[in-house]
């Protein structure tokens, strides 16, 4: 019995024309702050001014793709990133792990790795080749 794979299941549904629900809302947010700022604003130009830098990050929002990552992505990485106060120094320890010493003392013992003969090698490698299923 065979049975349907899906194959693509990380590409997102195209909702709206070319578009997913993501991209289409992140183009209206676009679309209404620049509305509003036409609308509430005397000039043109300065409601242009003033809503372009918005309408730009909700259009990168988007569509903008950064190493295979989304902006949104991107964005999350880089706020954490330099929200975290984290100073990594390079700090040489000169004290050895006991617990390592242990462990080198330990692999040392012949008793853990038993040896084996080439015969018994060349056995299991020919079973290993001739072997037939019965299914």
């Amino acid at each position: 019995m065979q049975f349907r794979v899906p194959q693509f299941i990380d590409i997102e549904d195209k909702i709206l024309g070319p578009l997913t629900w993501k991209q289409a809302a992140y183009c209206l947010g676009a679309a209404g702050v620049t509305y509003i700022s036409l609308r509430f604003t005397g000039s043109k130009i300065l409601g242009l001014l003033i809503a372009s830098p918005f309408a730009a990050v909700f259009l990168a929002l988007a569509f903008v793709k950064i190493n295979n990552q989304s902006f949104v992505e991107v964005m999350e990485h880089a706020i954490n990133y330099y929200a975290k106060t984290n100073l990594y120094t390079w700090r040489k320890v000169k004290q050895e792990n006991i617990e390592t010493k242990q462990v080198v003392q330990h692999a040392d013992n012949k008793d853990l790795i038993p040896k084996s003969n080439r015969t018994n090698l060349k056995d299991l490698a020919l079973g290993l080749d001739t072997r037939v299923d019965n299914n």
